[in-house]
């Protein structure tokens, strides 16, 4: 099941919650995360599996949060809430932004004043 599948269907969500879960993933040479191998409800399995790993030494694990069915998960990033922009808002700011580059003349040709 893909996210995009859930798109604009109401009550789909009931089988769904919001859990907890670690985080296997791999990092590289800096320390830094590269890829994500998979999650795990309880802890300790999830670091014994990344201890497991013949690299293990570029094993790391860390708790998530998801929105899961107990088949499929999506994270959600819990470092708190997005910013929603009014896109009518912005779109009329961005219009103001692009006609004050304008010189006079532009203007004028343009119709704008």
């Amino acid at each position: 099941m893909n996210i995009r599948d859930l798109f604009g269907k109401k009550g789909i969500l009931n089988d769904f919650e919001i859990i907890e879960m670690t985080e296997v993933y791999r990092i590289n040479e800096d320390g830094t995360k590269i890829s994500t191998i998979g999650f795990f409800k309880k802890k300790e399995i999830a670091e014994a599996f990344a201890q497991s790993q013949i690299d293990a030494n570029y094993h790391k694990t860390d708790s998530a949060i998801v929105l899961t069915n107990g088949i499929v998960a999506y994270l959600v990033d819990a470092k708190g809430p997005l910013k929603i922009f009014n896109d009518e808002e912005e779109e009329l700011e961005l219009r103001k932004k692009i006609i004050a580059k304008l010189s006079p003349q532009e203007r004028k040709i343009m119709g704008i004043e």
